[in-house]
């Protein structure tokens, strides 16, 4: 048996319309130019960009040391892995809560 007939197994699930008007409720009583959706989104973006910046610049200085070496691919792969990893960092400095 599979306890599909036993109704002690039976979840209630939440009703959507509940949280939806819920939510609604909650926006209609927001202020009026309150940007929190716009500021929690540039948050993101400022966060987002060192991993970007540094592994673009990772790539392009193996590119740049492979036409001057001829290395090949390794050292372009080295370096874009330690550009992410690098930037990965920078952006765990930027969420880490600061202490005054």
């Amino acid at each position: 048996m599979t306890g599909r007939g036993n109704s002690s197994n039976k979840t209630r699930r939440p009703d959507p319309r509940t949280s939806l008007r819920r939510d609604l409720n909650r926006y209609a009583r927001r202020e009026p130019g309150n940007a929190s959706f716009w500021r929690s989104l540039s948050v993101l973006g400022s966060v987002g960009w060192p991993i970007v910046i540094a592994t673009a610049g990772g790539a392009l200085a193996g590119r740049w040391l492979h036409a001057h070496w001829n290395t090949g691919i390794w050292l372009t792969l080295l370096l874009v892995v330690a550009g992410a990893i690098g930037g990965m960092a920078i952006m765990w400095q930027l969420i880490q809560p600061r202490d005054r």
